[in-house]
Parts: C-alpha cells; structure tokens; sequence
C-alpha cells in the first residue's frame, strides 16, 4: 500500500481555483442541488458528513429511527452521503440504526465509516471477531472507511500488543476495508510515531477553531499534512459549544459576519482547512441537517477577515473559563458512581457564558443525586479515558463549589 497518493490538494471553488500553502491545489466538485464535494483518491466525498455519536431520541430514552431515517433520506438526496458510526455510539445501538436506515440505499451509493474499539481488545482474533460483529450490525459487507478509534496514551499500548494493525491491514487486503485510518485524542508525539510507523490512508482530529490553539490541534494537523495523511474532522462544534457562543462571543461574530450563524461559520472554518477530507457533525435532528447541508450547498472557505475573527472570538470564550469538555461520555463507562460529568461541565459552562444563577442551581438540583459533582470520590478512573485530558475530580469539586456558592 503506497503511504498517501493523497487527493489532489487545494480548494476549487465554484468558479475558481484557491491555492493552498504547501498543498497546491484540492478539487472540490458542486453540483446545482447537491452538497459541495472534495476528491479523495479516486471516489468523491462530501465536505459535510452524518457523525452517528448524537442521534435523535424518543423521551423512553431510544433512538428516534423514523427522525434518524427522515435525516439520513434527506442527506442522500442531496448528496451528504458519508455516515460516521462507531461500536460503542449510543450505547452499541448507533450501527444498528444507521445499518437499519441505510438498508434501503445502494452499497455502492453511500460511504460508511466505523471504528474498531482498541478498549475491547485482549487479543488479535478479537479485532477480526468484533470486525465481523460491526458488519452484521451495519447490515454491510465491507466498510469504506475504518478507523482504529480512540488511540491516546492509554490506548497506544493495547494497540501494539494485539497487532491491531496488521490484522486490520489483513481485512483491507480481503477488500473488507477500503480506506484504514484512526482516530486520535493523544500527545503530538504518539501521533508522530503512528505516521512514522505505519501506512494510513487518513485519519480523524478533533479541529475546530477553538481546539485550535487550545488542544494542540494546530499541531496534531500539521504532523498529519506533513505525513501528507488526509485528515476527517470531528468535534467541529466542540459538542455544541460553539453554537452556544456567549453574548460577547455571538456580538463578535454578528459584527463581523451579520450573514451567518454559529454553526455554519464553525463548520465553514473547519472545513477551509487544506487538508481536511470532510467535517462530520452530530446532527440531532431533520432540521439541523438541512441547514448544515445549506451551508455547503455552495461552499466558500474562510477568508483572513473571517479567520481573524474566528481566532477573535476563540479567544473571547478562551477568557472566560471554559472547561475543554467536548461531551464524548468517555468518563461515564469507568466512573464507578455514575456521576454525570458531562451534564456537570455543560452546567458549569453555560453560567460562564450566561450568569444566569437560578438557570444553574434549578438545573443542577434535577440530576439524581447520586449523579451530582460533589459524590466524585477522586478516584481518578475517569482521567484514563478523558480525550481531553482534563483534570475530571479537580472540576467536578469546582463545579461542585460553584453550586454551594450560589445557593448561598
């Protein structure tokens, strides 16, 4: 397998040809009625894709599949149709619903992306075993793009001892995979020694123009383009942080660019990148979907006035404490008292961003009790997990505090 006969690099705007710093030009092909679409290799992918991790639900707490089949019909209508799942997703239900809605499609008209869980590992047949198991889930027989998920410190080591790698090379060369990747949420020199390595057809950041700086994105892309690697982008919204921009943050924005909203400007960014493939977004929704895919109906990238502005305002919401959690749920599969951490950091951002005190305490008096931040024991068997690194019993007590404060 040659290392990357990467896409032809570059932007083509419609109309016109963008060159890209160290990249030459990239091909993006728009048709009248379809999303905006970027080669890659030899197949065209769309600049915008359906990530499987927040999918509609009913109030029993069950995926919506009608809503999810309306979403999925409507993304292939008008050319969205790259659909990102993984094993654990929605509590092992997501390949299942997206293979369910999916199943009235052409194989060869839709991309399916799935990753291998390296947390399931104990040895290499299991990664051929649960290969097979995702297969029959998706109702598939091959994935076109595959990805080793989650690969960070704690995962690095699990990798290499059950030779994941090579048996997932063993399944590209049976034609099972199309396209091997991974998924990344680690240190800048683990993502060295992947690409030094190994021979990858692409892999998966989290970008975004907060992270930018922030998480080292900047960085982790870089190590990527100069490994000439193409890179999906996940987290582009920051789990709907950056939809929910604060007053100071949203005026900035308004200012700047009166003709946008939140989202459409964070995927736009995204998606300027040069070497990015496409920008997945966990769409909850029918509507959410159709005006995502209206962003990239006819795409423009950013420009240096909306990139400034976008450095701007990640520096607003940087200056006001927010806490990097990206509402993955990691954290929630090893805390053994079930505390709702997520739940706990989006409360405590959102009084960053709109001080609204009876807001914070109404909301955090209706977690179950067991699930509140002040039960954290510091045990610290959520830190393993954390993509983000975060110091989780730290800000569970500082969450915590701000409540008692409050109420006081």
């Amino acid at each position: 397998m040659k290392r990357r006969e990467f896409l032809k690099t570059g932007l083509i705007a419609i109309g016109g040809t963008a060159l890209l710093a160290g990249c030459g030009k990239a091909e993006i092909i728009s048709k009248e009625g379809q999303i905006s679409k970027r080669k890659f290799r030899d197949i065209e992918v769309p600049l915008l894709s359906l990530g499987c991790m927040r999918l509609p639900m009913t109030k029993n707490n069950e995926i919506d599949q009608d809503e999810l089949e309306k979403m999925t019909d409507w993304c292939m209508r008008h050319g969205s149709n790259y659909f990102d799942t993984a094993y654990m997703y929605v509590n092992g239900q997501s390949e299942i619903a997206i293979g369910k809605a999916l199943k009235k499609y052409k194989r060869e008209d839709f991309l399916l992306a799935d990753k291998s869980p390296i947390y399931k590992m104990r040895e290499q047949a299991d990664v051929r075993r649960i290969f097979e198991e995702q297969l029959k889930k998706c109702q598939v027989s091959y994935f076109d793009f595959y990805m080793c998920h989650n690969i960070n410190a704690n995962s690095i080591g699990t990798f290499k001892k059950v030779n994941m790698y090579d048996e997932l090379l063993k399944l590209k060369k049976e034609g099972k995979i199309k396209y091997l990747g991974f998924s990344f949420h680690g240190t800048p020199e683990i993502l060295r020694d992947l690409v030094k390595n190994y021979k990858w057809d692409f892999c998966q950041l989290q970008i975004n123009y907060l992270d930018w700086d922030v998480v080292k994105a900047h960085e982790q892309y870089d190590i990527a383009q100069s490994a000439n690697i193409p890179v999906t982008v996940m987290e582009p919204l920051r789990g709907g942080g950056l939809v929910k921009l604060s007053e100071k943050a949203l005026a900035k924005l308004k200012a700047d660019c009166p003709d946008t909203t939140p989202a459409a400007f964070g995927l736009r960014w995204a998606a300027s990148r040069d070497n990015v493939v496409t920008v997945l977004s966990g769409m909850s929704n029918l509507q959410q979907v159709k005006e995502n895919i209206e962003t990239f109906m006819d795409f423009k990238p950013m420009t240096p006035a909306e990139e400034k502005t976008a450095d701007a305002i990640a520096k607003i919401i940087q200056s006001q404490g927010e806490i990097n959690c990206t509402a993955c749920k990691y954290c929630l599969e090893v805390c053994p008292l079930g505390i709702n951490i997520p739940a706990a950091f989006s409360l405590y951002n959102n009084y960053k961003v709109n001080g609204q005190v009876w807001t914070f305490t109404m909301m955090y008096e209706t977690l179950d009790e067991s699930e509140r931040p002040d039960k954290c024991i510091k045990c610290g068997a959520c830190l393993k997990n954390c993509p983000q690194s975060l110091q989780i019993p730290d800000l569970l007590a500082k969450t915590a505090d701000l409540y008692k404060q409050l109420k006081r």
